[in-house]
């Protein structure tokens, strides 16, 4: 669980995913989630099936999912922010799908009871629940045999260590402090992902927004990271095997992995 400290200075990302919901979010972003989850875990596969988005932020996974022909599909958020936004998100673009939303941790006790699932989606959450393994392991628990469990984790680079500290520095200012770290790191992020990618930083995939990402990514905190063979030989153990890998198009990005359960 997260510790005191780590509770003091948690970042908001309901506020962020509230903020992106009402000034970024349109039919072409979500078009865009739409594409994500095809190449990552295909449409036949999710047509028909039951899907739990865990750490939904604005609902646009859930609601991608359901778009795709999940039967029924949940999402949970530990803010209760994102879960505000993500029903608004539901109401306007997909006012007649089977989709649930809840405010709970993935540390609760009534989330296992919510049932199995043939999806267990967690992109970019898991890592910032002050607990990681922990939260992957409860995580886990939820897909049923043959299910798939598709995660994404931020990846260990040499620069982590670093980047956790101004994550806890950003969360510890005042706003206005806040504000000039954001517009400083955005030019720099933006420079280096085109120096590192040779492609437009601001155009985005899996429907999101170069700006909100730049604020989610200073803000993450708590913050852990795995390489790939951390997180694969972890979850194997638990009877699953990995049947997809996508590394990040930057070295500090979240690793993509699709398992199967066994």
């Amino acid at each position: 669980m997260q510790t005191a400290d780590k509770k003091n200075i948690a970042f908001n990302f309901g506020q962020n995913w509230q903020a992106f919901s009402d000034k970024s979010l349109n039919r072409q972003k979500l078009d865009s989630a739409i594409d994500s989850l095809r190449e990552l875990i295909g449409e036949d596969k999710i047509k028909g099936g039951n899907f739990i988005d865990i750490g939904c932020g604005s609902g646009i996974f859930a609601i991608a999912a359901s778009l795709l022909g999940a039967a029924r599909v949940v999402g949970i958020d530990i803010s209760r922010q994102s879960i505000e936004a993500s029903k608004d998100n539901k109401n306007i673009f997909a006012p007649q799908g089977d989709i649930e939303f809840f405010h709970k941790s993935i540390f609760d006790q009534d989330v296992l009871p919510l049932g199995g699932f043939d999806i267990v989606y967690s992109w970019g959450v898991l890592h910032h629940t002050g607990s990681m393994y922990k939260a992957i392991d409860t995580s886990a628990q939820l897909a049923k045999p043959g299910s798939l469990f598709a995660i994404a984790i931020y990846n260990e680079h040499w620069s982590s260590g670093a980047w956790k500290i101004i994550k806890h520095i950003y969360n510890a200012v005042p706003k206005f402090v806040q504000l000039l770290m954001i517009w400083f790191f955005y030019v720099i992020m933006a420079a280096a992902k085109f120096a590192v990618t040779g492609k437009n930083p601001f155009k985005k995939k899996r429907g999101m927004s170069f700006y909100y990402d730049v604020i989610d990514w200073l803000g993450g905190y708590p913050y852990e990271y795995a390489g790939k063979e951390q997180i694969i030989t972890h979850v194997e153990k638990l009877g699953f095997k990995c049947v997809k890998f996508t590394a990040p198009a930057v070295p500090t990005g979240c690793n993509e992995f699709v398992f199967v359960k066994i």
